[in-house]
C-alpha cells in the first residue's frame, strides 16, 4: 500500500499549484475585464458616457470601476478567485442581482427575468475557459 507524504504534497500544493491556480484565476481576469470594457448594445441613458448592455451583455463600462475591481489572488494551497474582489463599486451588487432587496431571490434568476448574474455568465463563458487552459498549459 502507498503512503502518502503529506510535507511533499504541501509543497507541490504551494510551489507548483498554487503558482498554477494563481496564472488560470489571472486569465480569467484579464479576459473578464476586456468583456467590461466599452460600451453596450442597450439605451443610451443621458449622463452616461456610454450606451448600456443588453440583457444578454455583460454590463457596459460607464465608469470603469467595475471592470478595474476584476482581480485574481491565491486562496489557499493549490487554489486562486478572480472576480470583483478589489474595492468592487456599490454597484457591482446590483449588477449581480438586481437591487439590494432582491439578492437571494434575483440570485438565480436569468436577465429575461431581472437578474444580473454577470459573474455567473462569467463561469460559464467559452472565452474565460480557454484563456485559463492557455494559462495553465492545459492542451485541448
Amino acid at each position: 500500500m502507498a503512503t502518502l507524504n503529506r510535507t511533499g504534497l504541501s509543497r507541490l500544493r504551494r510551489e507548483r499549484l498554487t503558482p498554477l491556480a494563481v496564472a488560470g484565476a489571472q486569465a480569467a481576469a484579464g479576459v473578464l475585464r476586456e468583456k467590461l470594457s466599452g460600451e453596450g448594445s442597450g439605451r443610451k441613458y443621458p449622463g452616461l458616457p456610454n450606451r448600456s448592455s443588453s440583457q444578454t451583455e455583460y454590463p457596459a463600462e460607464q465608469s470603469g470601476a467595475l471592470r478595474d475591481s476584476i482581480s485574481a489572488r491565491a486562496d489557499g494551497d493549490g487554489r486562486a478567485v478572480f472576480g470583483p474582489i478589489i474595492d468592487p463599486p456599490v454597484e457591482a451588487g446590483y449588477l449581480h442581482f438586481s437591487t439590494q432587496a432582491d439578492i437571494a431571490r434575483l440570485h438565480f434568476r436569468p436577465p429575461a427575468d431581472g437578474g444580473r448574474p454577470f459573474m455567473d455568465d462569467a463561469l460559464e463563458d467559452r472565452d474565460l475557459h480557454q484563456a485559463v487552459r492557455e494559462a495553465m498549459g492545459v492542451k485541448r
